[in-house]
């Protein structure tokens, strides 16, 4: 299974009792029957819910144009899916289209997931119960959260203060959720985060998968302007029979050539926050940002002191033709990264790289293994990190476990990515030059030398 999917679940699908193909993956027939049943509510008659590969566990889930025979294309402008106002979760007439966060449309999610079979909504909410939320750093257990947390050494995106604590500051405190954590409520709130769009809960749109590639990224979605108005997902180009049909889920980012004015998420998240609200790492291309106090510091007139931040941002992308990744630096020529900037990547691609080394002592240490979703209530693990002692309360799944990895080695190869574009710029030793590529297994082939700004 992919992770660049928000339809992960698979055997809760089948003990919910909804509707599968042959191979026992959801089909999503009662869905679509649903939506065309209702007044305005339109789903294209060759839309597909299913596997890339029908039957390849593989494969993504998500929405595709079928490929059996007879089937007509998507053309360009005509209605992927169409979804009125009554089939969505929202925050009803507090709707405002640049609202992107809603005590109250969470409160409605919390209400429709608990009416279960009984809400008006009941073959949504039914999908939405299965849905498996392992991915999300903000949902994992406790020493899942411990590990990152000890990963990223407080200097590397996506920060703490974004995902360890946000259930607890945005509903808990700001809504009134409940502070004994109700699982539903819990549940509830991540999968506001990774699947509404803004403060509403789409239908049929939140299966489509997530893609900024040129080539793949063929939709456009608009929003309702006001209350009681219809969500419309639209082809932006002819969709083939066979094709998957991709939605981006942070359009508006800051290495993309999109038209801003088709923006509708409004979105500028990067690669890291992708990871945080969706649970996977994006494919190419990328978007990254780090950022690291400097030295020097500006006094104020009442000889406060100011920490300097430096800035370094740039989009990671890979050449279709060559294979070679490429570097597009944010900003002018003077915001190029420097040798400071060189020191902070190389510092942290250092110490995750031999974090990985010892990837396979801490899986047995911190991964439960029985694969039954229970965690281990054994004593606390410790192990020994270069002089330092790590100690979790307990172990993670191993779900969790690979997605913390996955990371990984994406910020490994970003960190690597970013330091070898630089080489040149600050004159880099051939020796750490080569250290860089042995530890982001590059190949010979990798473009190091792309400076180009956006």
């Amino acid at each position: 299974q992919s992770s660049e999917t928000k339809n992960s679940a698979e055997s809760p699908i089948v003990a919910a009792g909804l509707p599968t193909d042959e191979f026992g993956d959801y089909n999503g027939s009662d869905l679509i029957s649903w939506v065309n049943s209702s007044p305005q509510g339109v789903v294209h008659p060759s839309v597909r819910i299913g596997r890339e590969i029908p039957g390849d566990k593989s494969t993504l889930l998500g929405l595709f144009v079928s490929s059996d025979p007879d089937t007509e294309p998507i053309e360009k402008g005509e209605i992927i899916a169409q979804v009125p106002w009554d089939l969505m979760i929202h925050p009803g007439n507090k709707y405002h289209h640049e609202t992107f966060f809603s005590c109250r449309a969470l409160k409605n999610i919390v209400e429709e997931l608990k009416l279960g079979d009984q809400s008006k909504l009941a073959p949504y909410v039914r999908y939405l119960l299965t849905q498996n939320l392992d991915g999300i750093p903000g949902y994992w257990s406790e020493p899942a959260q411990e590990f990152f947390s000890f990963v990223l050494d407080d200097a590397l995106p996506p920060f703490e203060e974004k995902w360890r604590h946000d259930y607890a500051m945005k509903w808990i405190k700001n809504c009134g959720g409940d502070p004994n954590i109700d699982p539903l409520e819990r549940k509830a709130y991540f999968l506001a985060m990774s699947r509404d769009e803004d403060t509403l809960m789409v239908p049929i749109y939140d299966m489509a998968n997530h893609s900024n590639d040129a080539d793949k990224l063929n939709t456009l979605s608009y929003k309702p302007t006001s209350p009681g108005d219809f969500f419309q997902f639209v082809a932006a180009r002819k969709i083939l029979p066979g094709e998957q049909i991709y939605n981006s889920y942070n359009r508006c980012n800051y290495c993309s050539d999109a038209d801003f004015e088709l923006c509708e998420t409004f979105s500028w998240n990067r690669t890291p926050d992708l990871f945080l609200e969706f649970g996977f790492v994006e494919d190419f291309p990328q978007t990254w940002r780090f950022e690291y106090e400097i030295d020097s510091s500006d006094d104020d007139d009442d000889g406060d002191d100011y920490p300097q931040i430096s800035v370094i941002a740039f989009c990671l992308d890979k050449n279709k033709e060559s294979g070679q990744l490429e570097v597009y630096w944010e900003g002018d020529d003077d915001e190029l990264g420097d040798g400071d900037d060189v020191e902070f990547l190389m510092e942290h691609l250092v110490r995750i790289s031999d974090l990985r080394k010892k990837k396979l002592e801490f899986e047995d240490k911190f991964v439960w293994r029985n694969g039954d979703g229970k965690y281990d209530t054994a004593l606390p693990e410790e192990l020994d990190y270069f002089g330092e002692t790590l100690q979790l309360n307990g172990k993670m799944t191993t779900s969790e476990w690979d997605a913390i990895w996955q990371y990984c080695n994406a910020l490994i190869l970003a960190l690597g990515a970013a330091i070898l574009s630089l080489a040149d710029e600050v004159s880099l030793d051939e020796s750490d030059y080569n250290l860089v590529l042995e530890m982001s297994n590059f190949t010979s082939d990798t473009d190091n030398s792309n400076h180009e700004e956006l």
